[in-house]
């Protein structure tokens, strides 16, 4: 059993997560952005009009690339970032 001290505070559990979350925004990139980040492995061919979205960090290092933005979305969350809109 725990001594009234030693119980968490709800706000205080969620306090870390969200000061220690890094923030990410995700944007749509053409299939030559994603070749050149090595994305795309050698000999494999996806259409042109093939839509990929990749997930940047804050300080614009892409960390992921998904064909679609609910997974770059996901990836980002279930990875502790917090997806932020930029427009």
């Amino acid at each position: 059993m725990r001594e009234r001290n030693d119980e968490i505070d709800d706000n205080e559990a969620e306090g870390p997560v969200v000061q220690n979350a890094g923030l990410a925004y995700i944007t749509q990139i053409g299939i030559e952005e994603a070749a050149r980040l090595g994305a795309i492995p050698d000999g494999i061919k996806l259409p042109a009009d093939a839509k990929l979205y990749a997930v940047h960090l804050a300080d614009g290092r892409t960390v992921a690339i998904m064909d679609n933005w609910a997974s770059a979305y996901g990836a980002a969350v279930q990875n502790h970032l917090t997806p932020v809109s930029v427009h």
